[in-house]
């Protein structure tokens, strides 16, 4: 998981047709467009802004930085001359899964082991998103509550992957559980109550909270136990080195010592309870919106919160909110869009497991699918982007790979012996190729590889 931690940015759909307007501040200009009629690329194009970026200058390139109104190719692209493009960086350092397509048909431009079943780490994330958009609204909240008993309280888990414990300045507009405490008590102040119990209810997500197919030992950096209740994703003091392995409990003392603080007292100790039916609703929080958590989410790739978003996708697809119903869920909706493969395997939301298989054709369909369809496109704005944002900010550093800067919009993955890139670039015609990438059995040396891959993709006039 990345440790880089930035504001969610907003997205605005717009036409290539329609005129844009270039504001350039301090040398680094951001053009926010989303295709608002995806259906045939070849008059649209993706343009996401990146705010905040830390990234070193570089020069000026046809994408976020110093963006310009592009021109539309009438002529396709050549797959030979995609192919070219490829094997110009020479040979694969491992085992490869390829697949290249023409966003705007669809046509293949460049194969190889495209339906080899290969382990994707991170890029599985791409697939959780896309599938979550399938059965959710992008401007979805999801709810932490507190419900009420008489003066007994219980704090309800909505699947938040980003509770605060606390406001913060660096994510501002997040909610935390010192807001919902204060809220709480004043609706308690209101009702003359001044004395409580409080208890949590964390079962909204059913099953292990820990996929037995993580070691124990490895992964206890990557990710949190998987709950519907947490702060801070389960990090004590935000340290993503010392995380608990009882998240909803650390929330519920959390929210007991914010009560505490605004207040009102709070009797006995704090136990799991499954909230009564007849409790009422006193005070609650609502996260950002889905398009955002999965910005977050891809940018940064977050084990823990895309494991929590793999069981929203999974309790919104009718199955149970657990591993079990997450890989279940995603095969359905990747099979009713036209992206699953038999044989393939998923046994996690994030891509930690190596047990997971999938192909590059599998990502490149599914990336196709995004592109074209309005419910999905959000997804094509959430990834990083090349030299400019999240796992891509310090990638293309080379002076080979330059193409690739701002225009290269695509997912990272990497575990032991894998390393894996799938997105979507703009070339220099202007035409917006997809682009999947899984290579196994490799080592470092795969990263710096696919690097001038999609530097040559991105600088290829490749209608000619």
């Amino acid at each position: 998981m990345s440790t880089s931690r930035r504001r969610v940015p907003a997205w605005v759909p717009i036409t290539v047709g329609v005129a844009v307007t270039v504001i350039v501040v301090l040398a680094i200009v951001m053009t926010s467009l989303r295709g608002g009629s995806p259906a045939d690329l070849v008059h649209e194009e993706l343009f996401p802004d990146r705010a905040d970026s830390s990234a070193q200058t570089v020069q000026p390139g046809r994408g976020v930085i110093a963006a310009a109104a592009p021109t539309t190719p009438a002529g396709k692209p050549v797959a030979a001359t995609v192919a070219q493009r490829v094997t110009s960086a020479g040979a694969a350092p491992g085992v490869l899964g390829a697949d290249i397509m023409d966003a705007a048909t669809g046509e293949t431009l460049y194969q190889s082991g495209q339906d080899s079943l290969l382990t994707p780490a991170s890029n599985l994330k791409v697939l959780t998103a896309i599938a979550l958009l399938d059965c959710t609204d992008a401007g979805h909240r999801y709810t932490t509550k507190v419900v009420a008993h008489g003066s007994a309280l219980t704090l309800v888990g909505g699947g938040d992957p980003y509770l605060l414990s606390k406001p913060s300045a660096k994510w501002p507009g997040y909610p935390s559980m010192d807001d919902l405490a204060k809220r709480t008590a004043a609706s308690l102040t209101k009702a003359g109550t001044k004395t409580v119990s409080v208890s949590f209810d964390d079962t909204l997500f059913s099953g292990p909270d820990w996929n037995k197919a993580w070691p124990a030992d490895n992964y206890a950096d990557e990710v949190t136990p998987v709950t519907s209740l947490w702060v801070d994703e389960g990090m004590v003091n935000n340290s993503p080195w010392d995380r608990s392995k009882t998240p909803a409990q650390l929330a519920a003392n959390t929210f007991v010592g914010s009560l505490r603080s605004a207040g009102i007292a709070v009797n006995g100790s704090v136990s799991r309870h499954k909230a009564d039916a007849s409790a009422k609703e006193i005070a609650a929080v609502q996260s950002l919106p889905v398009e955002d958590l999965i910005t977050r989410t891809l940018e940064e790739s977050d084990n823990s919160a895309a494991e929590v978003l793999s069981r929203q996708m999974a309790l919104a697809s009718g199955k149970p909110g657990s591993f079990d119903g997450g890989s279940q869920a995603l095969e359905e909706h990747l099979r009713n869009l036209g992206a699953w493969q038999d044989g393939a395997v998923v046994q996690d939301g994030s891509g930690l497991s190596k047990g997971n298989r999938i192909t590059a054709s599998m990502l490149s369909r599914a990336w196709h699918k995004a592109l074209s369809t309005p419910q999905l496109q959000p997804v094509a704005n959430a990834v990083p982007v090349g030299r400019v944002s999240g796992t891509l900010q310090y990638r293309f550093s080379e002076t080979q790979t330059a193409a690739a800067r701002g225009v290269v919009h695509a997912k990272t993955g990497t575990l032991d012996g894998v390393i894996s890139m799938s997105g979507w670039l703009r070339d220099a015609d202007g035409r917006i190729l997809v682009a999947s990438f899984i290579v196994n059995k490799t080592d470092a040396s795969a990263r710096s590889w696919l690097d001038v891959v999609y530097g040559n993709l991105a600088g290829c006039g490749c209608t000619r």
